[in-house]
């Protein structure tokens, strides 16, 4: 597939209106949506290992490996009610070691035909515990990590 269009000013996408969503078995089956708590999604994508091995005569002949797995961290505001994201992610977490655990994030909001990206039976492999100082004027925050393969659909 090439690319044919041209930009065109308004179509550029804001995260603004970022819908993110958790599901805490790695089931694919009960997506919470955390959005009103979440306040950054960051993607490091996977990288595909490679070795070059040079002959004597001629350029270097390079071997690509797999690619590896996607790790996505979300910022999210820390609370401490028992249907908070903070209780049940890190519960999640504190239960296993790399539980199955599910992402999924819509960068352009829940519109029908928007791209959603999602890890939906990836590992938890990190979850922080919140931390700040007493002169700290933003609100207390706490990451977490799931590793796995990122797909992207439409809504």
């Amino acid at each position: 597939m090439a690319i044919s269009s041209t930009y065109v000013a308004g179509d550029a996408i804001s995260f603004g209106d970022c819908l993110v969503m958790v599901e805490l078995t790695g089931a694919d089956a009960a997506w919470a949506d955390i959005d009103s708590w979440a306040t950054e999604v960051s993607v490091t994508p996977g990288t595909v290992p490679f070795n070059d091995v040079y002959p004597f005569e001629g350029n270097a002949i390079t071997f690509a490996g797999s690619r590896g797995s996607d790790e996505v961290t979300v910022t999210v505001v820390y609370t401490e009610g028992s249907t908070d994201p903070f209780v049940n992610i890190f519960d999640r977490f504190a239960s296993a070691s790399g539980p199955d655990f599910g992402v999924r994030w819509v960068p352009a909001g829940s519109g029908a035909g928007n791209y959603q990206f999602e890890i939906t039976t990836g590992k938890l492999i990190g979850c922080t515990l919140p931390q700040g100082g007493g002169d700290a004027a933003s609100a207390t925050t706490f990451t977490f990590t799931v590793q796995g393969a990122v797909v992207r659909d439409a809504m």
